[in-house]
């Protein structure tokens, strides 16, 4: 399958990655909410590259406007639609290592259909090696992927992941102490 290569980087680093990488599309993923100047709001390409933007917190638990398996699929299938044509896809999110990461892992299991979950993730280390993926999206990925758990196993098991994934959560455990009012109590089922 021919196939372009993916970029993973940060909000604020997209202007000049899109600059100097002239990608075929971009997929961008920020908080809800966020409006344009805030640092967490993705910028909005005008040069005519095709840009998807996905809306959810980057939470590894259930909260309201948590990772969503159909936002998931949806950026998914629109970085397939031009990788597999060989253009250079970029994936960003605020940090570049949470949210994007997962989604980019699960366009390389795509990609990489007969590759043991393993491989894939050190080709994801090996894309971005300060990848911290969030688990509720590997999960996520790993179903639409049919992997039947083996690429969330995989992730657990990784030692480079699990320390960049527990760095991680001190930054979103800062972020929600910052600010309770965006993180209110999920509903009682």
């Amino acid at each position: 399958m021919p196939a372009g290569n993916i970029t993973i980087c940060r909000a604020d680093e997209l202007l000049d990655k899109v600059a100097e990488l002239k990608p075929a599309a971009v997929l961008s993923i920020e908080h809800p909410g966020v409006k344009p100047g805030e640092s967490r709001y993705s910028a909005r390409l005008s040069d005519g590259t095709p840009q998807m933007v996905l809306t959810f917190w980057d939470s590894e638990q259930p909260v309201p406007d948590g990772p969503d398996i159909d936002q998931v699929a949806r950026g998914m299938a629109f970085v397939m639609d031009h990788i597999t044509k060989g253009g250079d896809v970029i994936i960003h999110c605020h940090a570049g290592k949470a949210r994007s990461v997962a989604i980019a892992l699960g366009v390389l299991s795509q990609l990489y259909p007969r590759e043991d979950e393993v491989a894939l993730v050190k080709r994801l280390l090996a894309i971005r090696p300060i990848a911290a993926p969030n688990i509720i999206i590997v999960g996520m990925v790993d179903e639409l992927t049919g992997r039947g758990g083996k690429l969330l196993k995989a992730v657990l098991d990784n030692e480079q992941i699990t320390i960049a994934r527990g760095w991680a959560e001190v930054g979103r455990a800062e972020y929600r102490e910052r600010n309770p009012e965006k993180f209110p109590p999920p509903p009682k089922p």
